[in-house]
């Protein structure tokens, strides 16, 4: 099979879901454009824009070339998020593998889908999902310093025998030693299993692709781990509310991850997916803890504790947890 089939079917199709960033939504796709491997489509979908951020993005499409597709969602005022523009992407796209990236981050490795395709249709067996790292930029510039996501593999893996690509298969309690998880832009899933899982979950909004993660691992056969950095992730800027990231306090944010967790612990296949996610769940409970106890919250926070010491039994934490209960009851 060449870089173009004889069928003209795309191998790749690269989802970008976007809603009033023009600018960075334009670096995004170069960044997709600039790739050396040319058999695939980009699936743009465009979350309900405004007036003003539409236009330009309608002009923008006459220009674009023959395989950008534009998809239009109806204007609300949040949007109707990422998950639901990412499902909406994966639904049309015709490649046998989906490719996923946010409106403002980019690609920086052009090599990124020739190794992967490489690497994909070497394998023995049917690949489910392919997995590479990033770099996170503050706005500033600043890298920020990991790991962050799955770059601990790298050392962790090293003994593994890899491909010509420096691609090596990888098994889910080996993903599962990793500090972090599969951004959406290093991670490439077969499209036939993440429909069979029903792509992201579009009631949450925070984490939706560490949920996409541990659902995919829960299904997948066989997984491919590249340690090579593809693409860059600009940390959003924390004083503007344009992103999910930032339109949601600290407490919305753990609660989305109890969600992702608790989802996990129950709903998962495999007893180790389901372990791994009871144990986050005691962390993020912990985190809870803390905050509540930073406002004087104290009764909610000794709630939380227990909670946390139930997922995540340590005596440290059942000696901080009778101490929190015994300082809310004489509050």
């Amino acid at each position: 099979m060449t870089n173009t089939d004889v069928k003209n079917t795309p191998f790749f199709s690269v989802v970008i879901p976007t809603r009033n960033r023009v600018d960075l939504f334009k670096k995004a796709l170069s960044s997709v454009l600039s790739q050396t491997f040319t058999n695939f489509e980009v699936i743009v979908v465009n979350d309900g824009s405004d007036e003003e951020s539409l236009e330009a993005y309608k002009q923008f499409e006459k220009e674009a070339p023959p395989n950008v597709y534009f998809r239009y969602q109806r204007k609300r005022p949040n949007g109707h998020g990422q998950s639901y523009s990412m499902n909406t992407g994966a639904l049309v796209g015709t490649g046998k593998y989906l490719c996923f990236l946010d409106d403002d981050d980019e690609w920086v490795d052009t090599e990124h889908l020739a190794r992967a395709y490489e690497s994909i249709s070497d394998s023995e067996g049917t690949v489910d999902a392919y997995y590479t790292n990033q770099t996170a930029v503050f706005v500033d510039g600043v890298v920020k310093q990991g790991p962050i996501w799955l770059e601990d593999l790298a050392v962790r893996l090293q003994h593994k025998q890899s491909d010509v690509q420096g691609t090596m298969v990888v098994s889910v309690p080996e993903l599962l030693e990793s500090h972090g998880f599969a951004h959406l832009n290093c991670s490439i899933i077969r499209r036939e299993l993440y429909l069979s899982i029903n792509g992201m979950d579009e009631n949450i909004r925070w984490e939706c692709d560490r949920d996409l993660y541990l659902r995919t691992l829960d299904r997948a056969d066989t997984i491919l781990y590249n340690p090579c950095v593809v693409s860059r992730h600009l940390i959003p800027d924390t004083s503007k509310k344009e992103n999910m990231t930032t339109m949601v306090n600290m407490l919305e944010k753990r609660l989305y991850q109890v969600t992702v967790f608790q989802k996990g612990a129950l709903l998962l296949k495999r007893s180790s997916l389901r372990t791994y996610c009871l144990a986050y769940l005691g962390f993020i409970y912990q985190h809870i803890t803390h905050e509540l106890l930073s406002t004087n919250r104290v009764k909610e926070a000794s709630l939380y504790a227990s909670k946390a010491l139930a997922c995540r039994f340590s005596i440290k934490w059942l000696v901080f947890t009778y101490w929190l209960k015994t300082k809310a009851l004489l509050s």
